[in-house]
């Protein structure tokens, strides 16, 4: 049977448990001074230095001599792979982190809002202090009413987590203000996490906006915390018409803004509904009565 002379290395090697490093003009050495052998010579100096498990003279010899053609290597990926293999040394303790602890090191101070209000909602993760934020509850409301959406919004959230009573009525001012859908339902969601409370509190008693996405939030918040004072009269209109959005948010909220006494006016709002809405009426109109 003909092995391969690497693999008849190997054998020797742990077969005698010792064996003389190779010096710097021997295999595989040699080999890192021509490009075309060089891999092949990585490779090897590899494959043979993991066959060290543990620290002895035998193994103390072989990393002594890649430490040797380290030091004198100037290729800089032939010395970058003999660093590699210095590591596998069973003699070096290898370096962890664990058990230290990582070393803090201060964020800068943000200059621009956007940068201040990172840091602010940063610092709020780390459950510090609100008196320990860069921006101020008046600041955080000048920034709420920025033109730039993103901006606002982040304000926004902040607001409501350090101060929900000043951010409540703040919510609902900017979402009489959007026309975009995708606005109106990040404006939604910070309402619907501000403490109920609050949202009941400051909510107007009638649609608010001119734009359909922002008048089917006020009514899908309406339907889902009770206590808000509604206008019916407001409501009524936005029972009829085509199937979308607003007139499904409209029959959503109908149990928690009509009485059993609106029967007669829901009914006849009902009559000549499309499909798609008249499941959705009829299903409030028994919870009405």
């Amino acid at each position: 049977m003909n092995l391969p002379r690497q693999s008849l290395f190997l054998l020797a090697l742990l077969s005698v448990g010792c064996i003389a490093a190779p010096g710097p003009d021997e295999p595989p050495f040699s080999g890192l001074a021509d490009p075309t052998t060089r891999v092949a010579a990585q490779q090897q100096i590899f494959d043979q230095s993991r066959a060290y498990a543990k620290a002895d003279e035998a193994s103390k010899a072989w990393f002594a001599a890649v430490k040797a053609a380290w030091e004198r290597q100037e290729n800089p990926e032939a010395k970058a792979a003999l660093a590699a293999v210095l590591a596998l040394d069973p003699a070096v303790r290898p370096a962890v982190l664990h058990g230290k602890m990582p070393r803090n090191y201060p964020a800068p101070e943000g200059t621009t809002p956007e940068t201040r209000l990172a840091e602010a909602e940063r610092l709020l993760e780390q459950r510090k202090s609100f008196k320990d934020l860069p921006l101020s509850v008046a600041e955080l409301t000048a920034l709420a009413r920025s033109e730039d959406f993103a901006t606002a919004q982040r304000a926004s959230r902040l607001l409501r987590r350090v101060n929900p009573t000043d951010a409540a009525p703040l919510l609902w001012e900017r979402l009489s203000k959007v026309t975009q859908r995708s606005q109106a339902q990040e404006i939604e969601d910070e309402i619907l996490r501000l403490p109920v409370k609050n949202a009941v509190r400051a909510a107007p008693v009638s649609p608010v906006g001119n734009s359909l996405a922002s008048k089917s939030v006020w009514l899908r918040v309406v339907a889902c915390r009770p206590g808000i004072k509604v206008d019916k009269a407001s409501v009524l209109p936005l029972l009829k018409g085509p199937a979308n959005e607003l007139t499904e948010a409209a029959w959503d909220a109908v149990p928690r803004v009509f009485s059993p006494a609106d029967l007669p006016q829901l009914q006849e709002a009902a009559q000549g509904l499309s499909e798609r809405l008249a499941p959705r009426a009829k299903a409030a109109l028994e919870l009405v009565r």
